[in-house]
This record gives C-alpha cells, sequence and structure tokens, in this order.
C-alpha cells in the first residue's frame, strides 16, 4: 500500500511532503517520528500517537495536529 502524507499550514496551504509503501496509520506515524521528533530509529516507534485521529468519513484518512500543521496521511 502506499501512502501520502500532506501538512496544513495555518493559512490553509497544503502540501505534499512524504510517500511511504506502508499502512497509512503507520506512514503517519513514520512521518511524525523522523521529520518532526527527528528520531530514526523505527524499530522504537510507537503503534499509537496521541493526538492521532483517523476520519469520521474516510476509511484509513489519519490525522494529526502538531504545533500549527495538520498532517494528513492518505492511501495514494
Amino acid at each position: 500500500m502506499l501512502s501520502v502524507i500532506y501538512e496544513l499550514d495555518e493559512n490553509g496551504k497544503l502540501e505534499k511532503k512524504a510517500e511511504y509503501a506502508c499502512s497509512t496509520k503507520q506512514a503517519l506515524i513514520n512521518y511524525i517520528m523522523q521529520f518532526k521528533k527527528k528520531n530514526f530509529n523505527t524499530w522504537t516507534y510507537p503503534k499509537e500517537l496521541k493526538g492521532m485521529r483517523e476520519s469520521p468519513t474516510a476509511k484509513n484518512h489519519y490525522y494529526y495536529d502538531y504545533d500549527n500543521l495538520v498532517i494528513a496521511s492518505y492511501p495514494s
């Protein structure tokens, strides 16, 4: 499965940031850990992030608020 990560800033600008060959949930965790928390020890990543949420209307769409950004993970 190919997953795409997007960031939405406080001005509403949506920007594609990364692609991962894993589930959308895991892709979001990977992106947060690697690019926001600078943790590249992939074997230590959690299975969930506090504050991570799945869309109530679109299956496999995950969101996470980070600073002034909304980071989204969608299936490609």
